[in-house]
């Protein structure tokens, strides 16, 4: 726990840089199309021994107010490059990356420096990369193009890294002020790309694609920053981007940690493929309903001496129930009544009220 506040003086920054008390921490980038480990990003803690371990956010600017911004940029670069020499037969493709601030591209003292350093420590340039920010290239844009010119003769990495508000128009900046052949990496991160990702699908050209299209039309490799959960990094290829960090991947290792990291630990989730639309000729449409036959309809024929129940048959045809014989008037007694006639009455009864109707008894 940090006190309600505290005050960090310059002789405690002295004895950090002595006490070697700044450490480095790395945090994994990796390849979006199959996981694999590219290089790191290093990120400096102060180890204070009062306060514990005190996050940049909170010495960053103690620093930059006493001056000494330069200072530890020379230091992590140092301690960058020795890990580099100390991992020459873990990877020799791994990269590190280092921040510069904006104000170290005005300051021409910053190659000499990465050059004594690389050649002290027998270290391949090109595993060295340094993050330029499009600030420091909008601010003072004429020495910083020096500085970069001087950076890229030595043979490192060099990484545009975006603004979160675009400072510099890329597609219509001076080729003599912004050479995109100079860098060989594109950095697009924060908060912006997490939203951005977040609302894709379809919603049309931005900011973010036509840097994106910028970096693809001069060659440079494309990485997302702070990639903060699976469903981010699982939009990022979709987008146009080939590399990616943060914290959803893994948040900075040690050393050690780093040297042992394994990206299947960190799976990337790809996007679920789209349904591949079903030929027309292969749809099964859903069979409508057979009608049930409907009832027979009973129609009721009357003869001089019977009365018949009729059914339709189809086709024209009809075929008799029931005949139930009605006796004349004129006859003194009735007919003895026969097998048919018994069965006959109990189907009439039933038609009762029809007949009745019909028949007009």
């Amino acid at each position: 726990m940090y006190r309600n506040s505290f005050r960090l003086t310059n002789t405690e920054i002295d004895d950090a840089f002595a006490a070697r008390h700044f450490r480095l921490v790395f945090q994994p980038k990796i390849r979006l199309s199959d996981g694999r480990l590219m290089g790191a990003e290093s990120f400096a803690r102060w180890q204070h021994p009062q306060f514990g371990v005190i996050p940049p956010a909170l010495f960053l600017p103690v620093l930059a107010r006493q001056g000494r911004s330069q200072e530890l940029t020379r230091y992590v670069l140092g301690e960058a490059i020795a890990q580099l020499a100390r991992w020459r037969t873990h990877d020799e493709n791994l990269t590190i990356s280092v921040n510069v601030a904006p104000e170290e591209l005005a300051d021409g003292s910053l190659p000499i420096s990465i050059r004594l350093a690389l050649n002290t420590a027998d270290v391949d340039p090109s595993r060295l990369v340094l993050d330029l920010p499009e600030r420091g290239l909008a601010a003072e844009p004429d020495r910083a193009k020096a500085t970069i010119h001087a950076l890229s003769e030595i043979g490192i990495g060099l990484a545009l890294e975006c603004a979160a508000e675009p400072l510099i128009d890329f597609k219509a900046a001076d080729p003599q002020t912004l050479d995109p052949s100079s860098f060989g990496e594109l950095k697009i991160g924060g908060q912006a790309i997490i939203q951005f990702a977040s609302r894709l699908e379809g919603t049309g050209l931005g900011l973010m694609q036509s840097r994106i299209a910028y970096a693809r039309d001069n060659a440079m490799t494309t990485t997302a920053v702070g990639a903060e959960t699976p469903q981010t990094i699982s939009l990022l290829p979709s987008l146009g981007f080939e590399l990616a960090q943060g914290n959803a991947i893994s948040p900075p290792l040690t050393p050690h940690a780093l040297a042992g990291f394994t990206p299947e630990a960190h799976a990337v989730t790809a996007p679920a493929p789209t349904p591949a639309k079903q030929p027309l000729e292969q749809l099964v449409l859903p069979q409508a309903p057979v009608p049930t036959a409907k009832p027979p309809r009973v129609r009721v024929v009357r003869g001089a001496a019977q009365i018949d129940l009729m059914t339709d048959q189809g086709s024209g045809t009809q075929a008799r129930i029931a005949r139930l014989r009605v006796p004349s008037p004129h006859d003194a007694t009735a007919p003895a009544k026969t097998a048919d006639d018994a069965a006959s009455e109990g189907l009439l009864s039933k038609w009762h009220q029809r007949l009745s109707r019909a028949l007009a008894f």
